[in-house]
Parts: structure tokens; sequence; C-alpha cells
């Protein structure tokens, strides 16, 4: 049964409610879009609202997640502790305050979901504001004069209403659009080795060569100036990567924490080895049970094939 009340992120009215399971309700926010949320983090956001996050970039990737994903975020307590937490669950990029940059984007690819055709106007009324990640109207305002200044949208005002701020793409606008959905990113794929132990042709001619081959975007997960660390960049890249290749040559305890990390967050993980050490048998893998891919140092070019293949057989 849906009941209609105050959304607890935004305290927009006429928000409707469900159950959703145990201890958990499923929201539709005029503004906020659909999102789920836990009872104890309910009560935090009506009763003793936490300092963090703000309002507004809550609402904000509630919003565009629906949108842009068609998916709930799932709003826990956790949330509430740092900006860690909160990217680690987000599936969209959530902005800082003066992100300027890419709270307009979100704008303008909105505007292109609601144009039906080039020249069709939109209507950013209190309800978009959570588009862009807008604290207040005159934010929203700041950022869509912002955009007209580049010449990428432009106010109708013909048809100018006192309840919103009606704006249309312009032609450069649409090409903005269509040259970054062009070169959108590739799904990423963590790489998790000993900085520095290898030349960097192992890098380049091995494993970069190998994931850009199977359509990834390769990211080294360490640095030599993190040799060693678990940092917090490194677990949100971990959790926001489509897979993961572990390279154990050189037996890393590191490298086997980030593995196991993202075997408990559910990617796939790809185990590659230099052919000599991996001929030993003392991995600390079960050699019986995983698929580890060896290289050698005059070969590196075949083994990224093989990679490769590998990565393409598993996933496609």
């Amino acid at each position: 049964m849906n009941t209609t009340e105050i959304c607890p992120v935004c305290h927009a009215p006429n928000t409707t409610r469900q159950s959703a399971g145990a201890n958990t309700v499923e929201l539709h926010c005029p503004r906020c879009g659909r999102f789920q949320i836990q009872a104890f983090a309910e009560t935090q956001l009506l009763n003793n609202r936490p300092a963090f996050p703000p309002p507004h970039l809550l609402s904000g990737l509630c919003r565009n997640m629906w949108d842009i994903l068609n998916d709930k975020l799932l709003i826990t307590v956790d949330l509430f502790k740092s900006w860690t937490e909160l990217d680690a669950a987000a599936k969209v990029a959530v902005p800082r305050d003066t992100d300027l940059a890419t709270k307009s984007e979100y704008l303008m690819r909105y505007m292109r979901r609601k144009s039906k055709s080039l020249a069709d106007t939109v209507l950013f009324t209190p309800n978009e504001l959570s588009v862009g990640f807008c604290v207040n109207k005159n934010e929203l305002i700041f950022c869509l004069k912002y955009l007209a200044a580049k010449g990428l949208i432009e106010e109708d005002v013909a048809t100018k209403q006192q309840q919103g701020f009606p704006y249309h793409l312009t032609p450069a606008g649409w090409a903005t659009l269509d040259n970054h959905s062009a070169t959108q990113e590739k799904p990423v794929a963590m790489v998790c080795l000993i900085p520095g132990k290898e030349p960097d042709l192992f890098w380049t001619q091995g494993i970069s060569a190998a994931i850009t081959s199977a359509g990834y975007t390769a990211v080294r997960a360490d640095s030599k100036e993190c040799a060693n660390k678990i940092t917090d960049e490194i677990i949100i890249g971990i959790r926001k990567s489509r897979i993961l290749v572990a390279d154990l040559t050189g037996q890393s305890q590191l490298v086997y924490f980030q593995a196991g990390l993202a075997i408990g967050l559910g990617k796939p993980v790809f185990w590659t080895c230099e052919a000599t050490e991996l001929a030993d048998k003392k991995l600390m893998v079960d050699t019986r049970q995983q698929i580890i891919t060896s290289w050698t140092r005059d070969k590196l070019p075949e083994f990224a094939a093989r990679l490769a293949s590998r990565i393409e057989a598993s996933l496609g």
C-alpha cells in the first residue's frame, strides 16, 4: 500500500512510500526520484540530521542514479560517515560543491533526455535542483547562465514562465553532447602489481595491451608513492572497477589483499604471474582451482594475446 508524505532527503511534499523489505522502504520523490532507505537512516534524517552528506548532494545522487541508470540508491547510515562511503555507493560521479563543470554537464544531459526534438524547450523548476546537485534556485540559475554564456544552451524567452526557467540546447550544445557520448570511457579494469618491480614494457606491451584489446581501460591500483599501503582511493577504485587483474610476481601481500577485496565484492579476478615463479608452485593461491596466465619478459605480446583471450572468453 502506498502512502504520501514528506521526503526525508529533500523535504519535498507528495512523496509516495511503499515497503521494500525488512526495515527498508522505497520512496518516490518528485525531486529525488526513486530510492530506497533503511529505517535507521530515515530516522536520523528526519530527527537528527547528520552533518554529512549535504542534503542537495544526497538528493542529486538519488535522482541521477534513477534518471540515468534506472537504479535505486539504498541509503544506509554508512553513507553519513564520509566521502569514501558515499563515493563507494554511488554509481554516478558526485560533484563537490564548487565543481561547476560537472554540475552543468548533468543539467545538459538532463536536457538531452527530456528533448524529443532538437528545438525542444526544457523547463527547470525547483524539482530539477537535484538534477544538477544544486543547493538552491540561485545555484541552478548560475549553472544555467554558465552554459548559456558558453553558447551550449539558450533561454527560451518567448515561453518564459514564473514557475520555472525554460531553456533549449543550441546546435553547439547538441554537438558537445554527441562528442562526449562518442568518447565515453570504457569499463575499468583495475591492475594490482608490485610497483617498480618490472620494466615499463611489462605494463605497456603486456598488461595494458591485453586489457585494452579486451575492451577495458587499464588503471593501476598502486604506484611507487603508495607502495605497501591501502588508501581510500585504491578501495574506491576497486569498488568502481568492472574487473581486476592481479599479478602475483613477487608475492606481494598488498596484491593478495586487493584481489581478496575484489572477490569479496563479486568482481571477476584474473591472475597472472611470471613463468619461473609460477613453476616453483609456491604461490599463496591454489593453482589447481585458479587459472593463472603466465608470462616471460621476452614474449610479452604473446602473453598479452593470451590474457586478452582469457578475459574475453570469460566475460565477452
